[in-house]
């Protein structure tokens, strides 16, 4: 179904041991593994998607970091803009699709980048309220989205884990959570995949 609810954005945690042999996966398919991990207490689980693209990492984190682009390949986004900020720290808006009669979702999401010495790139993002922006009508805030992505170089490529850890709010029909479990991180990750390895972000 065309306008499946995306919750995020944007993430990759790695689970303690324990909790990664909880995981199951869910999704597998192109070369992408969709895993998801149940959370006490809250209606979605924690989604994880691992992939390896032949784009070097510099060139997928340009992607990740151009909010502008994100309408063309991460999951259901139907708005997204910079609220403020640059470099390496920048606040941003996102509205996601949620299929009739269920509200939309929308965020603000704090992102920070973080270069480690051996050419590992993760970006991690948080939802805040340190930015006011008014919640448009049809939509629902999200109580809470956490994730990163983290770009590691391989031998012809990038290693890529999408991790996502949120609460939508409001209430969800299971079939819903059912599906965005399996498609939040495939779509992304595989949309995400065919744009980098074709080459830079569009300027804005």
């Amino acid at each position: 179904m065309k306008r499946l609810i995306w919750l995020v954005a944007f993430v990759t945690v790695f689970a303690a041991p324990q909790a990664f042999a909880d995981r199951e996966v869910v999704r597998e398919e192109s070369g992408i593994v969709v895993e998801e991990e149940a959370k006490p207490g809250q209606a979605l689980p924690i989604l994880t998607g691992t992939t390896t693209m032949s784009a070097p990492a510099e060139q997928i984190a340009a992607w990740i970091g151009a909010t502008h682009t994100y309408v063309d390949w991460m999951h259901n986004c139907e708005e997204a803009r910079v609220v403020k900020g640059k470099g390496g720290e920048v606040y941003g808006y996102s509205r996601i699709a949620s299929p009739w009669p269920v509200s939309d979702r929308d965020v603000v999401l704090r992102s920070v980048r973080s270069d480690n010495p051996d050419g590992t790139i993760r970006i991690e993002f948080l939802s805040t309220n340190d930015v006011e922006v008014p919640v448009p009508r049809g939509a629902v805030r999200m109580v809470h989205l956490e994730g990163s992505y983290e770009l590691k170089p391989v031998e012809g490529g990038t290693h890529v884990i999408y991790t996502v850890d949120s609460d939508p709010g409001g209430s969800l029909p299971t079939w819903l959570i059912r599906q965005a479990g399996k498609d939040l991180p495939y779509f992304t990750l595989r949309n995400l995949r065919e744009r980098a390895e074709k080459g830079p972000p569009p300027a804005a």
